[in-house]
């Protein structure tokens, strides 16, 4: 990209016979602010020859004309804005960069200078810029020598109509969207206006979209704030995760199972995060990602009660005496040689054997419903053992309604939280709270 300055200057007729004091004068205390890599006058077919004048006296700057095609286009606002569009896109497509165009709207007819303005404003150009009177005689008129240049920074309207999309798509969870509005943020940051804020709601897009792909490791680093202001703007308050949140997200970015010092603990906590990712797909209608979601927690819910006694459903010993009269019960189990992983449902037929020779009536009741082939419906999590074609190359839920997998979700969802005392916490913790509704996101 082309990092050198543009300047459009729009052209009036000045005074005819004042052409020194009312044209040459105040173009040169623009042109002189500033090092142009090009210059531009957009004058009317009227004020054309005095963009040729200005060109002649001026044969150190590297001055282009472009005037309005039509005689009269300087009253009509339209046609300037098309004609002044154009002209700037012609700039970017040369590689010149938006922030580097000053648009000075200062000559010209009024029409001409909101037409300016409005190209200027859609294509996000640096700065628009006039020049002001120091003083004016009794006329009215800005007395000659005495001009001012003021440059606003359109900038500032677009950081903070970007600032408040950012914030939108954090509360609909469009975490990706918002680094688009800010590319490289937070690592990059963006001097000047609303620098704090832009840094912290890129920050909590990076963080929360982390989470929320699953990316454990880059959401605990995130979680560290490394190189951030330590203290937050109270824009950034909805984003900051509680102290619970932050303990789920320390047990989830360590060590997987079977190497976690507490591998039920750990799926645990990994079951709560899968529904509340499961929820956040339900509210956008992704409903294959809910599918697979649901089936995944059915499979923790198993392999973590089997870490509670012990056993690691991807590692099983077909030579284990505690458990040879399960094996005697299903001989072709042992077929898969010294060392098995059972699937879900032999998972779930194991729990329920081992529960009952335990005693433990919750965990009896627990591991039945996780064997019922027909405890969801119609979503028949008993086929996925078979087929691949279940969430595929056919889509399961076409044509499903949200309000059945919703109700599927909620099943598991209580089933889990009746499997210990504290998964109820750690699914509010998973939770993000600041999302907007279901009934407000569609």
């Amino acid at each position: 990209m082309d990092a050198r300055e543009v300047l459009l200057l729009t052209v009036g007729t000045g005074t005819a016979d004042e052409l020194e004091s009312t044209l040459i004068r105040p173009s040169r205390k623009s042109l002189e602010k500033g090092q142009w890599a090009k210059v531009i006058l957009l004058p009317s077919k009227k004020t054309e020859p005095n963009a040729l004048l200005l060109k002649r006296v001026f044969p150190g700057y590297p001055i282009e004309v472009s005037a309005l095609p039509k005689e009269g286009d300087e009253e009509d606002a339209d046609a300037c804005f098309a004609h002044f569009a154009r002209r700037i896109e012609q700039l970017l497509e040369e590689g010149f960069q938006a922030e580097r165009i000053t648009a000075d709207i200062t000559r010209g007819t009024k029409p001409m200078s909101a037409g300016l303005m409005m190209a200027a404003a859609a294509h996000s150009v640096g700065k628009i810029r006039y020049i002001s009177a120091g003083r004016r005689d009794e006329r009215g008129m800005a007395v000659p020598g005495t001009e001012q240049t003021k440059d606003i920074e359109i900038g500032k309207v677009f950081r903070r109509r970007h600032l408040e999309l950012a914030l939108e798509l954090l509360r609909h969870g469009n975490f990706a969207a918002v680094g688009t509005l800010f590319p490289g943020a937070p690592k990059v940051r963006r001097v000047g206006y609303l620098e704090e804020e832009i840094l912290w709601v890129a920050w909590a897009a990076a963080f929360w979209g982390a989470w929320d792909r699953f990316d454990y490791p880059e959401a605990a680093r995130l979680a560290r704030r490394d190189g951030m202001p330590p203290e937050a703007p109270p824009l950034a308050a909805p984003w900051l995760p509680t102290a619970e949140q932050q303990k789920l997200l320390e047990v989830l970015a360590g060590p997987a199972p079977p190497n976690n010092p507490d591998n039920a603990g750990y799926c645990r906590a990994l079951a709560a995060d899968l529904i509340a990712n499961a929820r956040r797909r339900l509210r956008e209608r992704r409903y294959e990602e809910v599918l697979v979601r649901l089936y995944r927690i059915l499979e923790l819910m198993g392999q973590l009660r089997l870490f509670s006694h012990g056993i690691d459903t991807d590692r099983i010993s077909t030579k284990d005496k505690a458990l040879a009269a399960w094996f005697e019960e299903n001989p072709h189990l042992r077929r898969g040689g010294a060392r098995i992983a059972l699937g879900r449902q032999d998972a779930a037929r194991l729990l329920e054997w081992l529960e009952q020779n335990k005693g433990d009536a919750a965990g009896i009741e627990l591991a039945r419903t996780l064997a019922d082939p027909a405890w969801l419906g119609a979503l028949r999590p008993q086929t996925r053992n078979r087929s691949v074609l279940v969430h595929g190359f056919s889509a399961a839920t076409r044509g499903a309604e949200g309000q059945r997998l919703s109700a599927a979700l909620e099943k598991v969802a209580d089933l889990y939280r009746r499997e210990h005392p504290r998964n109820g916490l750690w699914l509010e913790a998973a939770h993000f709270s600041f999302l907007v509704p279901p009934e407000n996101a569609a």
